[in-house]
């Protein structure tokens, strides 16, 4: 979901986006996972944000678990990058179609081919002056594209909900990171 926060919104929201990240999980009504958005007010103006996130090909230096990003191509403001992405067992590797609307303050990706099939991301960047507040949504298809985690997911599918619940907060540490350099 991009823009899932108004700027009123997250002005209620100070105080907990003071304690650190926050992650809305949404589900289906029959109790799927949707998809899970990682919130952090980060402390760096949305310009200095936007270049470190469309510099696809430096991901591999600030994102948790990303062990190369490869620029393929780029037109306008698409841009195909392969990623090989460290997971338990052998690394995944897939290539995305990434469209960055500055004005919009949006960047989303599409799954072109290769691991996670049906998984989807986007960064949603608001302007906060010396701020910006930054969402993650990600719906990653970890557990269909990795045979080791298939293996042990259960009914209950508590893999998918803990790797998505997880996998925005850390890219958005990774970003804050970054971010101090």
């Amino acid at each position: 979901m991009i823009g899932l926060l108004s700027l009123a919104a997250a002005a209620s929201l100070d105080g907990l986006l003071a304690r650190g990240e926050l992650s809305l999980l949404e589900t289906y009504p029959d109790g799927r996972l949707k998809q899970v958005t990682a919130i952090a007010r980060l402390p760096a103006p949305l310009d200095t944000v936007w270049s470190v996130l469309t510099d696809y090909g430096a991901y591999e230096t600030w994102m948790p678990q990303v062990r190369d990003s490869t620029v393929v191509s780029t037109e306008g403001k698409t841009a195909t990058v392969d990623w090989t992405v460290g997971v338990v067992g052998p690394d995944i590797q897939m290539r995305q179609s990434l469209v960055a609307d500055r004005a919009a303050g949006t960047i989303v990706a599409r799954h072109v081919s290769g691991a996670m099939a049906g998984s989807s991301w986007a960064w949603k960047l608001t302007d906060e002056g010396d701020k910006t507040l930054v969402e993650r949504t990600v719906r990653l298809n970890v557990v269909d594209s990795n045979w080791f985690i298939k293996q042990v997911e259960d009914e209950h599918h508590t893999l998918d909900y803990g790797i998505n619940s997880a996998a925005g907060v850390v890219e958005l540490r990774g970003l804050t990171q970054r971010l101090k350099r």
